[in-house]
Formats: C-alpha cells, sequence, structure tokens
C-alpha cells in the first residue's frame, strides 16, 4: 500500500511538472514570436509607442538618512534610588 502511494505521488509530480514545463515553452514561443515582430518594426526605421502605463511618473525619492529632531529641554534625568544589598 505504501509503495503504491509513493508511485502515485511521483506520478502525479511528473505529469505536474510536464505540464509546468508545457505551458513555459508555450508561453517563451510567444514572447519569442513578439520579440521578432517587434525587431522587424524597429529595423524597418518605425518607433514603437510605450504604452500609457509604462510612461507615468515615478514617486519621488525620499531622503535616505532620517531628518534629526529637536531635542527636548527640560529633560533631567531621573534620580537613582539606593539599592542595600543583603
Amino acid at each position: 500500500m505504501l509503495a503504491l502511494a509513493i508511485t502515485v505521488l511521483f506520478t502525479l509530480t511528473g505529469i505536474i511538472a510536464a505540464a509546468v514545463i508545457a505551458d513555459s515553452l508555450l508561453k517563451a514561443r510567444v514572447a519569442y514570436a513578439r520579440l521578432i515582430r517587434e525587431g522587424e518594426v524597429m529595423r524597418a526605421g518605425f518607433a514603437l509607442q510605450a504604452a500609457a502605463v509604462d510612461m507615468q511618473l515615478r514617486p519621488s525619492v525620499r531622503p535616505v538618512t532620517p531628518r534629526r529632531r529637536q531635542a527636548v529641554l527640560g529633560l533631567r534625568p531621573l534620580p537613582l534610588q539606593a539599592c542595600v544589598a543583603a
């Protein structure tokens, strides 16, 4: 029974791995064809227009170092309490 469970587990794992590889292969083919098409358009002398999403402004850069705060005046050290060693 344990051998059957292990066999089924490895079989399912192999099937899932093959499906993932096949899906990646299909996506890679589509991406490669798109790159080839864009390269042909560029060689023909046309420039591709960027999408509006790519043309958005980036957020402003925040300073890396924190700003120093003003020291609070009027603070005094706390008095130390005596400790008796027993």
